[in-house]
């Protein structure tokens, strides 16, 4: 996938699909995106059916099935733009590479333009919304199933804490920059209380062009521990939000599904698998569980916030 790049003698008729998780600016972007180039804008939102809508605005994930419909209209009006030469730019989660390839039927040529940011920074603009039927609790679930496009699907990437216009501006412009990235693992609760990993992205969008910083967040101290050759936890939840940074030795993290993943020095996730509001622990759902693995002790640095 490119970083960021578009050749300035693409045709007025090409067709754009902004793509991402709710509350990444889909629209805004895709409506200013439009205007610049004199295109058509279409809101995937509004291809929806009632069924579809009455279900988000529940807080009930739609499945595959849901959107198959959905997309299949979507494809139909972009084939038919793509036959009569007509400019497009289509607002649409478009989550899944399936998804996409749906899509791509109708136009095999189109352009992704996948808008993505923090999940923080995603949780506080749903929040702040007021004119959507989207509920906060579905990101988690999104962002669960979101597969960022590949390198063969013709993308373009923008982190959200750029404006609309830096966005519109990059895709417009040949040789954009790209921003510079850092990638996080982050443990959390999923919406039925099981703990997963996900991979974030933290913009670093502060500093100076040689030293990229991201945004200065808060932190509530750090804690250092040392577990013996042998260490094995039971499942439990964490606490409290926090990072953890593996100094020395290496720590393997199990799930319930049986899956697991081992960081070796150096490496570090973003652990928030804290105990549903509510719930009781259920060692049979909730949780993870860490041990120490190989002949080195593990020593690792929490870090609160």
């Amino acid at each position: 996938m490119k970083a960021a790049a578009s050749a300035s003698t693409e045709s007025s008729a090409r067709i754009h699909v902004v793509m991402g998780v709710s509350a990444c600016g889909k629209s805004t972007v895709g409506r200013a995106l439009a205007h610049a180039r004199g295109a058509t804008y279409l809101d995937g939102d509004d291809f929806h059916p009632p069924e579809n809508v009455a279900r988000m605005a529940a807080g009930q994930p739609l499945s595959d099935a849901d959107r198959q419909g959905w997309l299949l209209a979507l494809s139909q009006r972009l084939a038919l733009a793509r036959t009569a030469g007509e400019g497009v730019v289509l607002s649409c989660s478009a989550l899944k590479r399936c998804y996409r390839d749906l899509l791509r039927q109708g136009a095999p040529d189109l352009v992704l333009i996948f808008l993505h940011g923090s999940r923080e920074l995603l949780a506080a603009r749903i929040a702040a919304r007021t004119d959507h039927y989207m509920p906060p609790s579905l990101l988690d679930s999104q962002l669960s199933t979101l597969e960022p496009p590949q390198a063969d699907e013709n993308a373009l990437a923008f982190d959200v804490v750029l404006t609309p216009q830096q966005i519109v501006d990059g895709i417009q412009q040949p040789e954009a920059p790209a921003m510079p990235e850092f990638h996080k693992v982050a443990l959390y609760t999923d919406s039925d209380g099981c703990a997963r990993f996900r991979e974030e992205r933290i913009a670093l969008g502060e500093g100076t062009p040689q030293a990229r910083l991201s945004a200065l967040f808060a932190s509530g101290g750090y804690q250092l521990r040392h577990s013996p050759v042998g260490f094995r936890s039971s499942f439990h939840c964490t606490p409290a939000p926090q990072w953890v940074f593996i100094l020395s030795g290496r720590m393997e993290i199990g799930l319930q599904d049986g899956s697991s993943r081992i960081f070796e020095p150096g490496q570090h996730f973003y652990s928030a698998d804290t105990l549903p509001a509510g719930a009781s622990f259920d060692a049979a759902l909730h949780g993870h569980w860490s041990r120490q693995v190989g002949d080195q002790p593990l020593v690792t640095l929490f870090l609160r916030g």
